[in-house]
């Protein structure tokens, strides 16, 4: 089964849920794809706009060819790109996980909504059952907005 995991790493907090929860899926033997860990070879030496296009492009393509998308979402102060992941994926019709990282955050109606399951952890990354992940859409602790 192949992951698209999906989910900010602009501080070390968000790097290291990133980083667990990439220990998790792999322990579970899935083909995993972490945005995080692609790099565009000589991006550094190209304009930011062309970089841009080739992250997107790579990124998007990922997606296509993944079976889920899971997302480490921080509610409504998650990152757009995130949340591009999160409604691309419900537009072409993707299972989609939302691993709710920060359960004080209010979490938004579009977001739960547009996914296949919410979980309250990454931790239950570990149990989770990939293979059957409809009809368990919501869990008590989202405060949608």
């Amino acid at each position: 089964m192949k992951v698209y995991l999906a989910g900010p790493f602009f501080n070390p907090i968000e790097r290291a849920n990133v980083e667990r929860a990439k220990d998790i899926l792999k322990s579970r033997n899935l083909d995993l794809f972490v945005p995080m860990e692609h790099f565009i070879e000589g991006g550094e030496d190209m304009p930011n706009n062309v970089w841009g296009q080739k992250v997107f492009k790579m990124d998007k393509e990922a997606i296509f060819q993944c079976d889920i998308v899971i997302a480490l979402y921080y509610g409504l102060y998650s990152d757009s790109g995130t949340a591009w992941e999160i409604g691309f994926a419900n537009a072409i019709n993707k299972k989609i996980v939302i691993v709710h990282c920060d359960k004080e955050s209010e979490s938004s109606l579009m977001v739960v909504n547009g996914s296949t399951i919410n979980i309250a952890n990454i931790e239950e990354l570990s149990s989770l059952d990939f293979d059957n992940l409809y009809g368990k859409n919501f869990y008590s602790h989202i405060a949608q907005k």
